[in-house]
């Protein structure tokens, strides 16, 4: 006849199980986190464009990208807030939307509500380094920079698409520096330097930024710009 275990030896082995499927849980999890998110991948915005990106000789893939920073979206020093019920806001926000209709580089959210401007270039009050959101959320009317980058980083952003109403993603090409580097090396938009891709997944109902970094490649800008 077989000795049947001691009871507290079968809940022993029992918590050991239970934090080895947790630690394996929590573990997967960090991983996923590390990485683009399954929705961004999957998206027809960002298959088209990373496809792009590899017809014109970028070899960069959705797992070459990790996560380098989260940030919150809203500051009050770059957003203003309107009510709708104001006349004279809600003609200028019509007026802008009307104008927006079919330029490039500003697109439209699924609602037709809001839209992103990643024009580079100077335009109302906004930088050619500055992406700007601005649309109608509930009774209220925002305008805020939503996403910048450093020229000395030769910054350039050339893509921006939605996955729903309040998550989209805007893609930045820079140079592979740091925010807080002192001594950097010129290197013009001719020149051959050390570049990374930058996609900023922007969550409104989250407040958050989330920038995911690419693995550095060579290239020049001159090149990039009228290639992407």
């Amino acid at each position: 006849m077989k000795e049947k275990l001691p009871i507290f030896l079968i809940v022993l082995i029992l918590i050991l199980v239970g934090l080895g499927v947790y630690s394996n849980v929590k573990e997967q999890q960090a991983t996923d986190h590390s990485k683009i998110p399954s929705k961004v991948e999957l998206n027809r915005g960002f298959q088209r464009w990373i496809t792009n990106l590899k017809n014109k000789g970028i070899d960069i893939n959705a797992d070459d990208f990790r996560l380098k920073e989260e940030n919150e979206i809203y500051n009050t020093k770059w957003i203003k807030v309107y009510s709708i019920d104001d006349a004279v806001r809600k003609y200028e926000y019509e007026s802008i939307l009307k104008t927006s209709v079919d330029v490039k580089k500003i697109i439209f959210s699924p609602s037709g509500r809001e839209i992103i401007d990643y024009r580079n270039q100077l335009r109302d009050g906004y930088k050619s380094n500055e992406v700007r959101f601005y649309g109608q959320k509930e009774d209220k009317i925002i305008d805020a920079r939503i996403v910048d980058c450093s020229t000395r980083a030769n910054c350039y952003f050339d893509r921006a698409y939605y996955l729903d109403n309040d998550v989209f993603v805007i893609s930045e090409f820079s140079r592979n520096i740091k925010k807080g580097d002192e001594q950097i090396l010129v290197c013009g938009l001719a020149d051959t330097c050390t570049y990374t891709i930058k996609l900023h997944v922007v969550d409104l109902i989250k407040n958050s930024r989330y920038v995911y970094e690419s693995k550095p490649f060579e290239s020049s800008m001159s090149w990039l710009m009228p290639n992407l």
